[in-house]
């Protein structure tokens, strides 16, 4: 039977080694708050969530939904996504989405899944645009094709592992965009050298393809694969003091941005950001792209 050009667009886009399985459930067990060792930070957070900052309320909401850091409640998990929702936190948006399609914390309700996950695309937020992508595909539609192809090379951009992953392999493969072996190459050794270890077996097959079909790369770029190739990963072992660690940052970064804080000269309307309120305070999110606080740190998705 021969698929048609979405099914095999999301086979070459999702296709994942088993690595990738084995990765992230490497952290999965690991509670970033154990015995209640992130009680101060976490009080903070709620702190800066009350002061209008909606990544705050979307990590504070991870925390109550999960038990870890707070102690669990979904109708607290849920009224702080949803304040961070109201704050216009692309974070937030895309939890509470997470939430309406997976029938957690709420009720299953995928028009609201799906309403939820399209303000979090038009804020660019990179989770939420491979997210929709990936929903796009498994739906079968051919005329979305170009849309989600589009939004996976933003999410790439953004520098998105999945999405980066995903290009790669429809670069490589000449699925839906036209066979790209230099541009595949060059997106594996990137993901290679940050220590994405599958791509390293698809930049090996990239560079032997291209060896093979005498493509013209440019030196740099063919140094660089030359180098990934020959990277060795130190496996580093992750614990609860490494993600303590992470959300005093995140902590940090929140209260620093002059954003949530009565006596900065930033914005002191609730919800309001810098960029609305005409001062000049800077802005800086979390990185968040996952619905745990385990993945949220560990860099998940």
């Amino acid at each position: 039977m021969r698929l048609s050009i979405p099914a095999l667009f999301v086979a070459a886009a999702l296709s994942v080694t088993p690595a990738v399985a084995t990765e992230a459930s490497s952290t999965s067990h690991i509670e970033v708050c154990p015995s209640g060792d992130c009680q101060g930070e976490m009080r903070r957070l709620v702190k800066l969530a009350r002061n209008g900052s909606g990544d705050a309320a979307a990590v504070v909401a991870m925390a109550y939904a999960s038990g870890d850091g707070l102690e669990k409640d979904q109708e607290l998990a849920y009224d702080f996504a949803r304040q961070g929702v109201r704050y216009r936190s692309a974070l937030a948006m895309y939890l509470l989405s997470d939430w309406y399609r997976t029938g957690t914390v709420v009720e299953q309700d995928t028009t609201e899944a799906n309403d939820l996950l399209d303000e979090a695309v038009k804020l660019d937020y990179a989770p939420a645009q491979y997210k929709k992508a990936v929903l796009l595909l498994e739906s079968g539609n051919e005329a979305a094709t170009n849309e989600a192809l589009s939004l996976i090379e933003a999410a790439a951009e953004q520098n998105l592992v999945s999405a980066m992953f995903a290009l790669a392999r429809l670069k490589q493969t000449g699925t839906v965009i036209e066979q790209d072996l230099v541009g595949a190459g060059d997106l594996y050794s990137r993901l290679t050298i940050a220590g994405f270890s599958p791509a390293k077996q698809y930049l090996r097959e990239v560079s032997r393809s291209i060896d093979a079909d005498s493509v013209e790369v440019d030196e740099r770029l063919r140094a660089r694969m030359s180098a990934a190739e020959n990277v060795e990963r130190i496996q580093v072992t992750a614990d609860a003091s490494l993600y303590q660690t992470q959300i005093q940052g995140l902590v940090d970064r929140l209260e620093t941005s002059g954003m949530y804080d009565s006596r900065s000269i930033g914005s002191r309307i609730r919800g309001k950001s810098c960029a609305d309120s005409g001062s000049a305070c800077a802005v800086t999110r979390p990185d968040g792209r996952a619905s745990s606080l385990n993945e949220l740190l560990s860099g998940g998705n």
